[in-house]
């Protein structure tokens, strides 16, 4: 049975685990981003002292509004639950009766205009419709209207969505269909007095899009704290109207509404807002320099060194500023991506990797990784592939 000092010295080899060097650099299952040690400190010292927490998350509100250029904010636990309680806040407003009635909508606007969600095929054979991390706009019992055909929305398309049900538009940061801009998206909504919420979880760096979505006219901007802020991995922002973040934080924690299950601790609020201070104020040309960097040393081993097609795709495939490898398994290989992503994470070191929506794709994001972890991964890819 291991110790206590087992369990600070080494964690996972105490729980029987083995740390994985991360090439996916944000993913959840691999456990988000890597805290900065600033961050930590800044958790470690919350740690100390008790606080009354809703003044706690006014003051982080009042950061989140200057870096944001929104009017307030709001810490909560993840993307997903800005979305959540974002979505509440537009159903409910001010109203507790409301509040304790979700998520049945009787009496409220109960529809959500979204671009068109993907489709998969369930065990049955039945096609389905795949809302990923939208399901936390669902959640509050709203049904969504899908608008254009999951390639291309056209203007009149997307305005002819809106009836007296509508509540609210939800919006990823990838430009509606390619063709409609999120200024287009607002100037619409607007028209019909509806808010538009931005989900903005993995869009960062860089550093302009804390802003750039409230400038634009959304009421509401949620943001990921453990991706590229480098925050608490459980931990996110819901940014916009004061009116809306009021109404979120009458529903959310410590209270008890439907975004009970969005809490976050007093050191993941203290340990957010570090970590967005930090961010809104680096040298954002020097960290893409050196997140570009990493990349190219992985991309400089591998290209040539083994049989398979190497790119290095800056930004990347949603146009981020996120510098990728890719390599294009060989069907002659006899291997699938997924095949050298099970031998990668199998192995020795253990790495964790992508794929895309190529299944013969293996992407690679090395940001976050140390020169010699990029080394183990370029060495471990000639191995199986070599």
């Amino acid at each position: 049975m291991p110790s206590i000092s087992d369990y600070s010295s080494n964690p996972y080899a105490a729980l029987g685990l083995r740390p994985v060097i991360n090439a996916t650099c944000h993913h959840t299952r691999v456990g988000g981003t890597l805290i900065r040690e600033e961050v930590l400190d800044a958790m470690r010292a919350a740690a100390a002292h008790h606080v009354i927490m809703p003044s706690l998350q006014k003051a982080a509100g009042e950061v989140i509004a200057r870096h944001t250029h929104a009017e307030a904010g709001l810490v909560v636990s993840g993307c997903a639950a800005a979305i959540l309680v974002g979505t509440a806040a537009v159903l409910t407003g001010k109203d507790p009766a409301k509040m304790m009635q979700l998520p049945q909508l009787n009496g409220m606007k109960s529809e959500v205009i979204a671009e068109r969600f993907g489709r998969r095929l369930g065990d049955d054979g039945t096609e389905y419709a795949h809302y990923g991390y939208a399901h936390a706009v669902k959640t509050t019992g709203i049904t969504f209207v899908e608008v254009g055909d999951g390639t291309v929305t056209t203007a009149d398309e997307f305005e002819s969505a809106f009836t007296d049900k509508t509540a609210m538009v939800y919006w990823g940061t990838g430009e509606i269909g390619g063709n409609l801009t999120v200024e287009q998206v607002v100037e619409i909504a607007d028209r019909h007095d509806v808010p538009v919420l931005v989900d903005n979880s993995n869009n960062l760096p860089p550093k302009r899009h804390l802003w750039r979505y409230i400038d634009a006219g959304a009421a509401l901007v949620t943001f990921s704290g453990g991706k590229g802020l480098r925050g608490p991995q459980g931990s996110g922002i819901l940014a916009g109207r004061a009116d809306l973040i009021e109404a979120a934080m009458m529903q959310s924690t410590p209270t008890q509404g439907i975004g009970r299950v969005t809490k976050v601790s007093k050191e993941e609020v203290v340990g957010l807002v570090t970590a967005l201070e930090m961010f809104a104020t680096e040298d954002e040309e020097a960290l893409i320099s050196d997140q570009r960097q990493h990349a190219e040393r992985l991309f400089g081993q591998i290209d040539g060194a083994i049989p398979a097609e190497v790119t290095l795709q800056d930004p990347d495939h949603a146009g981020r500023l996120y510098p990728t490898v890719l390599v294009d398994i060989p069907a002659e290989s006899g291997k699938t991506a997924d095949d050298v992503l099970a031998e990668l994470e199998s192995g020795e070191p253990s790495i964790a990797a992508m794929t895309g929506s190529d299944p013969q794709v293996v992407r690679l994001d090395v940001r976050l990784c140390e020169e010699w972890e990029i080394d183990e991964v370029a060495r471990r890819l000639t191995e199986i592939l070599g």
